[in-house]
């Protein structure tokens, strides 16, 4: 299942019955609405349904639905949300801005809805491609496009005609072929759980650092341990399950019909409050096996070395190590309570991705680089 997370946020606001959100301590704003955090603050108090949410949902579903009105029912189903988010009113209002022609505004609508488990799954990422594509993102039009093919949508019709998709459409023989692909593994359940792995790492903005600094400002969705045929560190040398360490998705470095490249972290140091991650890029054939993999930030030990990574754009790797000298013994003192007293660059590598999908060290800067 997807957004494991926040499937039990979805429960909440699913049971039936109740007069109100008694006991709900955070209060959403337009400005908050779509910020996943402030979302979960707001379902964290809930324990009932709110009717007064409910009754202002079907009423602006009227108004879009019914009366074909996007506008109108635009603040209608904010105004429900407010009240009390859930996922099937963030989704009707992404159609209406979507409708709109507020495009941006309805992809954070979506984002929110798909976070919030809404169901069908595949319909909404069709619906999000179309906002994308007329938004004129391409890649990640494309990107949901066959995560929806890939999740169950089937509509062969709609994904070759719907004039929302007209720019993904621009070139015939791309779209064809990577429709075609999707299509192609559709009910096979060993594809199904590579597409639930690798469709998680979503495309990053580039260049994207890997430093001390990053673990601090992100938001980390955790790698379930069912994953462990494609995290090789989720096993211990006996090939056990339960190491005790916490794996994360960071993103998707590059998507090619002959491999997938992504970036996923692993934090091996559990002390409640402090995430001091390492992190991997690795690539994969299009049926999940492991083709090469490579440590490009963090460290494995206290007293490694500490590498920052630097990707960019076109998967080229900039992997700086540093030497670091801490006020005390790192075999006595925890780590978290032993402040660096220096950091001294000691080594700069640089890695491409082959066109069979292995990281290969090179000699010279990166051309992104220079």
């Amino acid at each position: 299942m997807r957004f494991m997370p926040l499937f039990v946020l979805a429960g909440l606001i699913s049971a039936c019955g109740g007069t109100g959100s008694q006991g709900t301590s955070f209060q959403l704003t337009e400005y908050s609405m779509y910020n996943a955090d402030s979302v979960h603050a707001a379902l964290a108090g809930s324990t009932k349904k709110d009717k007064n949410a409910e009754k202002e949902f079907l009423e602006a579903l009227d108004v879009y639905r019914n009366k074909k009105k996007a506008g109108p029912s635009i603040p209608m189903f904010r105004s429900s949300i407010l009240k009390q988010p859930q996922a099937k009113t963030y989704y009707e209002l992404g159609n209406a801005l979507l409708e709109s022609g507020l495009y941006k505004e309805a992809i954070q609508s979506f984002d929110m809805a798909e976070l919030l488990n809404y169901t069908p799954l595949h319909k909404l990422l069709f619906n999000k491609a179309c906002a994308y594509a007329l938004d004129n993102n391409e890649e990640k039009g494309m990107y949901y496009l066959v995560s929806a093919i890939e999740f169950g949508y089937t509509n062969l019709d709609n994904i070759m005609k719907d004039k929302d998709l007209a720019t993904l459409r621009g070139n015939p023989y791309l779209f064809t072929n990577k429709v075609k692909e999707a299509l192609s593994g559709h009910g096979d359940p060993e594809k199904l759980q590579w597409t639930m792995y690798y469709r998680e790492f979503r495309p990053m903005n580039f260049p994207l650092t890997l430093d001390k600094s990053f673990a601090t400002k992100t938001h980390f969705k955790d790698i379930p341990y069912d994953f462990e045929k494609y995290v090789s560190e989720m096993r211990n040398a006996k090939f056990e399950r339960e190491t005790g360490s916490s794996f994360y998705y960071v993103g998707l470095i590059k998507s090619d019909t002959a491999f997938k490249t992504v970036c996923y972290a692993v934090n091996d140091k559990e002390i409640e409050g402090y995430t001091w991650p390492y992190y991997m890029v690795a690539s994969y054939a299009p049926t999940g096996k492991l083709i090469d993999k490579l440590m490009i930030a963090g460290q494995l030990l206290d007293e490694d070395p500490y590498k920052v990574g630097v990707i960019n754009a076109n998967g080229e790797i900039t992997v700086t190590s540093y030497k670091i000298e801490y006020e005390q013994d790192v075999a006595k003192t925890q780590f978290n309570e032993n402040k660096e007293k220096s950091s001294t660059e000691i080594k700069k590598e640089f890695y491409s991705i082959s066109a069979d999908g292995h990281f290969v060290q090179k000699s010279n800067e990166p051309l992104a680089l220079r």
